[in-house]
């Protein structure tokens, strides 16, 4: 590796540590036009545990915001798509996860984005 793709590379914060950087999967749940059973059965709590379970040491559930037609739930780690193969099982079989689309993001805030809609 010459000296310009290793600074290009890595980015380092203070003390001179390397941070990895930071991908994104964006999970978009449906809010309001599932059957009403669903969203009485399932919780987005236990969702989310299923998730994190799921990334193991890939990545972190970042938070989620809970709007009036939709939740996002936010993942960051060094590598979106093995985040995304990580959980698209618990995104084609989940009852909340019906109709759900993703947003892969690779790289830092402001990076291109492509998005996958979950089939299940």
């Amino acid at each position: 590796m010459n000296w310009l793709s290793r600074i290009i590379g890595k980015q380092h914060a203070a003390g001179g540590s390397y941070v990895p950087p930071q991908q994104a999967l964006f999970i978009r749940l449906d809010g309001e036009s599932l059957p009403r059973a669903i969203y009485e059965e399932y919780g987005l709590p236990g969702f989310i545990s299923q998730l994190e379970v799921a990334l193991g040491d890939l990545g972190e559930v970042d938070g989620h915001a809970v709007g009036a037609t939709d939740s996002i739930i936010y993942l960051c780690g060094p590598d979106a798509e093995a985040m995304y193969y990580a959980v698209e099982r618990i995104l084609k079989t989940h009852p909340l996860a019906q109709d759900a689309s993703v947003t892969i993001r690779k790289g830092p805030p402001g990076t291109a984005r492509h998005e996958i809609y979950t089939l299940n």
